[in-house]
């Protein structure tokens, strides 16, 4: 795996994680340095590269927005190197847990280590740490206030992303987005999406198709029509990390994930 390290703004660093795993599926992530402070870790796969782009860069800690592991898959050598960090109480019980995963993003990602090592304690100030669930329960976003920007994790991902986990929560989504939307952000640093200029629009467009998208799935429920005819109607057919992931990432999770809010 590489780094690519490309300057977004002032005192913003992009750190873009390439792999040919990454590359033969679709998906490359990226990690940021805002103010000095590394944002999320990127995937196993990625450590011995990243962890040479640190010793050049040197940030003064990490936030990790939550515990997959194309974000925290290296937290566990970051923190036996004694660096700072903060994240969500729940995002470091998984990771001591050392949660198995699906052998699609052991590929793609690799597996967490298990974290053993105790965590320093941060203060990432002027720098806040905002909660957004959904996505996970403990994914939290990073807010520069005196910059306008917002540093993501899987909050955006795009406008119309219509696959999910199971375990998502679409409703509380909606709800981090229009708390993300009302700081009425400059600039989105996106995990997956990379920089998002002017995302206003974007995040109202989101949220309106995210509505939709649910209302349309409670109807058809309502009137007992089956999941995987609602997939269909409303998502259209099942995308290919839909089966590679066994369904654990795909379209009729999405509508899974609906109904379990019910």
């Amino acid at each position: 795996m590489s780094v690519d390290v490309e300057r977004v703004d002032e005192g913003i660093l992009r750190l873009r994680l390439r792999s040919w795993q990454g590359a033969l599926v679709g998906y490359e992530v990226s990690t940021y340095v805002v103010r000095g402070v590394l944002i999320d870790t990127g995937p196993p796969h990625a450590r011995r590269a990243l962890l040479r782009t640190l010793e050049q860069i040197v940030p003064r800690g990490a936030i990790v927005t939550h515990w997959h592991e194309d974000h925290a898959g290296n937290v566990p050598a970051l923190a036996s190197a004694a660096m700072p960090m903060l994240m969500h109480a729940d995002c470091e019980r998984r990771l001591r847990a050392h949660p198995s995963v699906r052998p699609y993003r052991h590929f793609t990602w690799g597996r967490t280590p298990r974290l053993g090592s105790p965590l320093q304690p941060f203060d990432p100030a002027p720098l806040q740490i905002l909660p957004a669930p959904g996505h996970s329960p403990d994914h939290q976003i990073v807010w520069d206030a005196e910059r306008r920007v917002l540093v993501s994790g899987d909050l955006f991902l795009g406008v119309k992303v219509r696959v999910a986990h199971a375990s998502e929560s679409p409703r509380v989504l909606v709800a981090s987005l229009r708390a993300a939307a009302a700081l009425e952000p400059r600039l989105i640093l996106d995990a997956h999406r990379g920089v998002v200029r002017n995302p206003g629009p974007l995040l109202a467009a989101k949220i309106s198709w995210m509505e939709e998208t649910i209302d349309a799935i409670d109807a058809l429920h309502a009137d007992g029509i089956a999941e995987r005819e609602i997939r269909r109607r409303v998502l259209g057919r099942e995308a290919p990390v839909g089966w590679a992931s066994g369904g654990e990432y795909s379209k009729r999770a999405f509508v899974r994930a609906v109904l379990r809010e019910r």
